[in-house]
Order: C-alpha cells, then sequence, then structure tokens
C-alpha cells in the first residue's frame, strides 16, 4: 500500500496515497467547474466597451467593431471571448495532499485581486490620458472567480474529503 505517514504520540496513521489523491481531483475539478461557470454566466453590468470582442463578427481578416459590458466589481469577470474560462486547469500534488486550481492567462491574477497602472507616461513621468491632458493612474477593483468558487463548494468538499480519509486509514503502533 502507497501511503505517507503521520505520527501521533506512539502510532502512525497510514492514509492510502492513491485514493486521497482521486478524491483531491474530483474536488479539484467541481471548483473549477464552478469557476467556469461562474465567468460563463456572468451577466455584466458595469462599463460597456467598443472594439473587438463578445459581439465582434470575424471578416474579410479583420474584426467587425462591437460592444461588451464588463463586469461589475466584486461580481465574476463578463465572458467575451471563452479564453478565462477554457484555461483553467486542476492539477493534484504528488503526495495527494492537496489540489492546484490554476488559471493560465497572464490576466487572471489581475481579474482576481485587482489592479492598479495602466495608460501612457509621458517624458516628465506625469501619466497623461489620450495624448493630452493629466490622467490619474487606472485603477480595476476585483473580480474574484475562483475563491468565490472556492467558497461555493467548500461546504459539500470538507465532509467528503474528510470521509474518504477515514475509510482507508490505518493506525500501526510503533514499538518504544
Amino acid at each position: 500500500m502507497a501511503g505517507f505517514r503521520i505520527k501521533v504520540e506512539s502510532a502512525t496513521l497510514l492514509y492510502n496515497k492513491k485514493a486521497l489523491r482521486q478524491v483531491m481531483r474530483v474536488a479539484g475539478s467541481e471548483v473549477a467547474a464552478t469557476a467556469r461557470k461562474l465567468i460563463r454566466s456572468s451577466a455584466g453590468g458595469g462599463r460597456t466597451y467598443r472594439g473587438p470582442g463578445g459581439s465582434a463578427a470575424k471578416y474579410r481578416g479583420g474584426y467587425r467593431k462591437g460592444a461588451f459590458q464588463a463586469s461589475a466589481p466584486g461580481n465574476a469577470p463578463s465572458n467575451i471571448t471563452g479564453t478565462l474560462a477554457k484555461s483553467i486547469r486542476v492539477r493534484p500534488f504528488k503526495s495527494g495532499e492537496g489540489v492546484a486550481i490554476r488559471d493560465s492567462v497572464f490576466y487572471a491574477l489581475f481579474l482576481e485581486a485587482g489592479a492598479k497602472g495602466g495608460g501612457r507616461v509621458s517624458r516628465g513621468g506625469i501619466r497623461v490620458k489620450g495624448g493630452g491632458g493629466v490622467g490619474k493612474a487606472r485603477v480595476m477593483q476585483a473580480r474574484p472567480f475562483l475563491s468565490a468558487a472556492l467558497d461555493a463548494r467548500k461546504s459539500s468538499l470538507g465532509p467528503r474529503i474528510a470521509a474518504s480519509l477515514s475509510q482507508d486509514i490505518k493506525l500501526v503502533r510503533m514499538k518504544a
């Protein structure tokens, strides 16, 4: 039986590493599916932008300019192209003790945690807007989707993981 050890005074607990890893994979997949669902069902509610995106249609090698509505701060990001939802990946740890849920697009962390900056900077170091007057640095409020998905699934995952662990536990006495 492959497993890892946890020492408890004069005894050792043995876990089935393979079974724990499978439970973690399933738990991670559920959180990822919930995050994808949050993104795909987001109704927007924020600012409307013009340009390629949501309703853009490809024609003759270019994009027709369309309009799309961004998500409101605090809500899951709007699904404009589908890239964000498609890039969510689940990978259980080799030890079986946890799972990593990652979003591989570069802007995922900006959406999850918020961001500050952007805009052009003139030679004097002053931010300018549209090449003209003085502007402020841009601030984007967070649009959490992975942490919201984890919070939504937390109550059902904990008991299931605990039940799976308790099935395969073996207590082995250590000689003193």
